[in-house]
């Protein structure tokens, strides 16, 4: 070991955080993951790499990953119970946008309701959409028969 090993910076037993700090040439970080110095004896060398190992197994480290993980699921199941409630924004918006031509099982195995469009019904005028096509086959139109008023 040529010397010169840094010191990384630590959380000690009270919770305080130190910052890094550099040894001089022949002077190795010594000490442990919660107290460090510079020392000379290379039997105290605590090398960077124990020292990450530190960092990486700490209390204060596992319990934010333990949160992070703990939020995280949190988040997703609101999400999920959110899609699945009828009670709730998501649900309501996502069975809005559905159609009936999107999905007879409704995506759960169930038959899916169906209900009018929100709205007033279109009106179309009840006359035919073009000309009469001719069909010289086709009986003549049936024409009532006019009264005949006498002196006409």
């Amino acid at each position: 070991v040529s010397g010169g090993e840094d010191c990384l910076w630590y959380v000690d037993r009270n919770g305080s955080w130190h910052p890094g700090f550099d040894c001089d040439f022949f002077t190795f970080c010594c000490g442990t993951c919660q107290q460090r110095y510079c020392c000379r004896d290379p039997m105290r060398l605590l090398t960077e790499r124990q020292q990450r190992h530190c960092l990486a197994f700490s209390p204060r480290t596992i319990a934010g990953i333990a949160s992070a993980v703990v939020l995280f699921i949190a988040i997703v199941t609101t999400i999920v119970c959110c899609f699945m409630c009828s009670c709730c924004y998501l649900y309501q918006r996502r069975q809005h946008l559905r159609t009936p031509l999107q999905g007879g099982l409704g995506g759960l195995g169930g038959p899916m309701a169906m209900y009018p469009p929100p709205g007033p019904a279109a009106q179309y005028p009840m006359y035919p959409s073009g000309p009469p096509v001719y069909n010289p086959t086709a009986p003549p139109p049936y024409v009532p028969a006019q009264p005949s008023y006498p002196g006409a």
